[in-house]
């Protein structure tokens, strides 16, 4: 008997990553779903059953949806503490800036399930964009482009304003206005005196 759907072997983790991309994409796009699970199933071309294999809930699948996402940024901005390489902080700053409030406000229900649904983690196992953040400001420190304060503060003083923008703009803000805004904002905030 012919089916539609072939069958692909996979390890456990490329399954996993594969239903975890799933939901990613069908979160951004917005679409109304009644059924997450089979949505989700249908998108990674997998059985329904497939999805109980890895996740116990859709509770359980956005937290390791919301784990996916945060840990993107968190290896970004560890990726820019830890360069040897000469970085152009400004430019830097304002392109994370920018991609962070075009994700944060874009239309759908990732940002939504991200940030404001899925569960915590028990354990501690949290992962923490805004230490990732201040690690990356903390080097744009060190090299003298940023100036000297409290990394941690900053970092969660800015994750806060590109949250406050991006869900400004999600409501009908203009969205480049905002992003002038906030450039605007960390160059009179960050810049050493002598720069501003």
């Amino acid at each position: 008997m012919v089916t539609s759907r072939s069958r692909r072997r996979l390890s456990p983790e490329a399954r996993r990553g594969e239903l975890i991309d799933a939901a990613i994409r069908l979160l951004r796009s917005g679409q109304e779903v009644t059924n997450w699970v089979q949505a989700v199933t249908t998108e990674a071309d997998a059985a329904k059953g497939t999805f109980y294999v890895y996740f116990s809930s859709w509770e359980d699948m956005l937290a390791a949806v919301r784990d996916h996402v945060q840990r993107d940024y968190v290896d970004r901005f560890h990726r820019l503490a830890e360069s040897t390489e000469p970085i152009d902080w400004w430019a830097t700053l304002d392109a994370e800036c920018a991609a962070a409030i075009e994700d944060i406000s874009r239309p759908g229900g990732l940002h939504a399930a991200v940030f404001h649904s899925a569960p915590e983690p028990t354990g501690g196992g949290r992962l923490d964009i805004v230490d990732a953040i201040a690690k990356a400001l903390r080097r744009g420190m060190d090299d003298g482009a940023f100036r000297r304060l409290d990394a941690h503060m900053a970092a969660t003083i800015l994750f806060t304003v590109l949250h406050g923008a991006a869900d400004a703009i999600a409501a009908g803000d203009q969205r480049q206005s905002w992003v002038e805004a906030v450039r605007d904002l960390t160059r009179q905030w960050l810049a050493p005196a002598e720069q501003r």
